[in-house]
């Protein structure tokens, strides 16, 4: 028998666990610094409205309907036959990209693991421990002590998952996902009383409309064209929608079940935990002064700084980091359940061999990733390294031809049935949901390979 969630909470946070990790609380803040604050988060809540919110619902959908791995999915919602290229194609690109982004993010939150450890020995007084740039670049150059992190968190991963859905996957989602958002706002409250936070906070929620493309010479289509696939490509990111995590998790859900409610309550949460978390990462460093446009040093560099200077500090930094490992905790565990369920239906593995095999397999690459990045073999493609490297192919390449051949197959292929399923579709949302299948998402996702 199929595995099927407990609840619809238990659903609904476990998908927003899915996408809540490191794409919100690292890689949102540091992006919407880079590129204007106010008007990249504007841009963004509009391409995860009317772009991410119904590619989210419609592999939902797919998966609901499909009720198997991703791979035999595209043949089993089809009342004829459909050519199996279909499945090898897009099922093949799921599975690589599961393995790549891994491969990548089991390393880093292998340091967020690290920084939550040195942040509760700071808090303890340990003289020893400072967390500065001192701190990230001994850790970020260091095989064997980023290899035991990247062990510890295989491990808790690991005994997660052998429990399966309902016990494992959605019983640790009820717990962790409201003490993320419980430490997201105490620490968002906080911030207001930091002098000179509000502003950062001013930054973040006004929209700057140069930044957007306006200016006294015109509107300037670059620079917006530019925005939007940014937004849109975090928003791709940040909801998961390209590792098979949403199709698997449909797949799950019982006869029945309200997907669009569902659907927007994780968008909501995604959003509004990106918002919260750039609402902590902004107003502290807009009140030291401090360069918000750093990128991914940002966390690990220059927030350790900040807190230190704070009342209060080092408590705020060992909450920091532990929201920020909870998170991409989260999110590490959707990434695997795809490639378990694939090893349990196509080679019949029980769910502990499952997840033995796709551990072994991920801890073998991110191995190789991690010699690379540390240079213990010096193995470069395009002058990348293969930590860079990785990120950069399934960031900008494969994740949106996985999603361009779902998009082409649910909106041609499977429209009507996947409405079918959604129930109580008003004429808009009908017309809407195929026009954004069929059109819409690849049209952007064919302008962001060309752009890229």
């Amino acid at each position: 028998m199929r595995a099927q969630w407990g609840s619809k909470i238990g659903f609904i946070l476990a998908t927003a666990g899915s996408a809540i990790g490191l794409g919100n609380i690292w890689c949102f803040p540091y992006l919407a610094a880079q590129n204007g604050g106010g008007a990249f988060l504007l841009i963004y809540l509009l391409c995860v409205g009317f772009l991410g919110y119904f590619l989210l619902t419609a592999k939902l959908a797919f998966g609901h309907i499909a009720q198997t791995n991703f791979i035999d999915g595209f043949q089993k919602v089809m009342d004829k036959k459909v050519s199996p290229w279909w499945g090898r194609i897009g099922g093949g690109l799921t599975l690589f990209n599961l393995f790549l982004v891994s491969s990548v993010y089991v390393i880093v939150i292998g340091w967020t693991l690290s920084y939550v450890i040195a942040a509760g020995k700071n808090l303890i007084g340990q003289d020893n421990i400072t967390i500065d740039a001192s701190l990230f670049k001994t850790l970020t150059s260091s095989y064997s002590e980023q290899l035991f992190w990247i062990l510890s968190c295989m491990v808790v991963a690991g005994f997660i998952l052998v429990k399966g859905v309902k016990s494992g996957i959605e019983k640790v989602s009820l717990y962790m996902m409201p003490l993320l958002f419980g430490l997201l706002v105490l620490m968002v409250l906080w911030m207001f009383f930091i002098p000179g936070s509000g502003k950062g906070f001013l930054y973040l929620l006004t929209p700057h409309w140069e930044q957007l493309g306006f200016s006294p010479q015109g509107f300037q289509w670059r620079q917006f064209a530019h925005l939007t696939l940014l937004a849109f490509g975090q928003a791709i990111y940040s909801l998961s929608l390209g590792m098979g995590v949403c199709f698997i998790y449909g797949s799950y859900l019982k006869a029945g079940s309200n997907i669009k409610k569902s659907a927007l309550w994780v968008v909501v949460l995604d959003t509004l935990v990106a918002i919260l978390a750039s609402m902590i990462v902004f107003p502290a460093v807009f009140a030291f002064d401090l360069g918000s446009n750093q990128g991914p040093t940002l966390t690990f560099i220059t927030l350790p700084f900040v807190f230190d200077q704070m009342i209060g500090g080092k408590i705020f930094m060992l909450a920091f980091f532990v929201l920020l490992f909870l998170g991409a905790l989260t999110s590490l565990i959707s990434i695997y359940e795809p490639a378990i369920n694939l090893a349990m239906e196509k080679l019949g593995f029980s769910r502990w061999k499952a997840t033995l095999s796709v551990l072994t397999i991920n801890l073998g690459l991110a191995l190789i990733v991690l010699a690379s990045f540390t240079q213990k073999i010096h193995l470069q493609l395009l002058d990348k390294d293969l930590f860079d490297l990785f990120d950069y192919i399934t960031g900008t390449y494969t994740m949106g031809a996985m999603i361009l051949i779902y998009c082409i197959f649910m909106g041609w292929k499977i429209c009507p049935r996947l409405l079918q399923n959604l129930h109580n579709n008003t004429p808009f949302f009908k017309r809407y949901f195929s026009f954004t299948l069929k059109w819409l998402a690849p049209f952007v996702l064919i302008v962001l390979f060309l752009s890229a």
